[in-house]
């Protein structure tokens, strides 16, 4: 199951379509179950820019933890993050009857992450370098991660064939199970 240039510029095409709320962009995404597989090579493209965005984020928060128990321990949180929410969905998609969408929505939801790194990253970066005032670096991560909530709402909404609100309950659960893995790495550090 080797993923080419093709599929993957395919697939980030897909995804771009989609954060340009144009629902077509799922005929991009290769939406088989080998398909659905393969997106997760979303998480190794994906892997060095949220390297950089963990470097910032704890820059001098964790100077005694031994590198060796961070690396593991960020690492493993990744892996739990990349699949924690798939699985927990594979198990709402039934209950929302909306089973035969799930590889639709596993395929939108890891592809998006690579546009949404790609957006996310460089404000994050230069917010980190101090070139704009505190409260404009703040607005600006604040306005480009509900931008990123509203492309994920949109992403669930048009991949499962759902209300909104049902989208936008689904976004607040995988912001949650977010939130609890990323807080429990910490504790480990």
């Amino acid at each position: 199951m080797p993923l080419t240039a093709r599929d993957v510029a395919s697939s980030v095409f897909g995804a771009y379509r989609l954060a340009r709320f144009d629902p077509t962009g799922l005929q991009h995404l290769d939406r088989s179950p080998e398909g659905a597989w393969k997106s997760f090579y979303a998480a190794v493209i994906v892997a060095p820019a949220w390297t950089l965005l963990l470097a910032i984020r704890l820059w001098g928060q964790v100077p005694d933890t031994p590198l060796f128990q961070l690396v593991v321990v960020e690492a493993i949180a990744y892996v739990i993050s990349w699949t924690a929410f798939p699985v927990v969905m594979h198990g709402v998609s039934g209950l929302l009857d909306r089973q035969n969408r799930y590889i639709d929505f596993l395929c939108a939801y890891n592809w998006s992450s690579v546009v949404q790194m790609g957006i996310y990253l460089p404000v994050v970066i230069l917010a980190a370098t101090g070139i704009l005032p505190g409260p404009i670096s703040e607005g600006l991560v604040f306005g480009i991660m509900l931008a990123m909530l509203t492309y994920q709402w949109f992403v669930m909404r048009t991949a499962l064939d759902i209300s909104g609100v049902a989208a936008a309950v689904l976004v607040l659960l995988d912001l949650f199970l977010s939130a609890l893995i990323t807080d429990f790495a910490d504790g480990l550090l």
